[in-house]
């Protein structure tokens, strides 16, 4: 008797349950292969968003969507400062060239090397400076019509 309901209850557990199991969410970024787009020592990506960071084709093809957010020991760092130390600074000396007028400390920028675009934006959540880092996968050039 003991038997039977041990195969029963073996056979309600192996059925079907109803919605498939979610799909693993891949974990870890490889910022290593962003060797011109530096990050800040001791920041961390921004918890509760979803961060991309791929190359394709050794290369040739990037897209990178990160926030990263100062540690809480930097609390005080205002957003220009850290536009003009962390951004502006590493940037121009990896071959990145700025576009548009204004400040190396202003909160939103645009970067262009080769045929890449990267945009950098800077805000402060829950007192902390927070930079994101978007750059743009390599576009081919537009066809013509003839």
């Amino acid at each position: 008797m003991l038997m039977l309901a041990l195969l029963a209850v073996a056979a309600c557990s192996s059925g079907p349950r109803g919605d498939a199991p979610a799909a693993p969410r891949m974990v870890g970024l490889r910022l290593d292969e962003f060797p011109d787009i530096p990050t800040p020592p001791g920041w961390r990506p921004l918890p509760g968003e979803d961060h991309v960071a791929i190359t394709i084709a050794n290369g040739a093809v990037r897209r990178l969507s990160l926030a990263m957010q100062a540690p809480a020991a930097r609390s005080d760092l205002q957003p220009d400062d850290a536009m003009t130390r962390y951004v502006g600074g590493p940037l121009t000396e990896l071959g990145w060239t700025r576009v548009g007028d204004g400040r190396l400390s202003d909160p939103k920028q645009t970067w262009k090397k080769g045929p890449e675009t990267l945009t950098v934006t800077i805000e402060r959540i829950d007192s902390l400076a927070v930079i994101r880092w978007n750059l743009a996968a390599n576009q081919p050039p537009a066809a013509t019509g003839q």
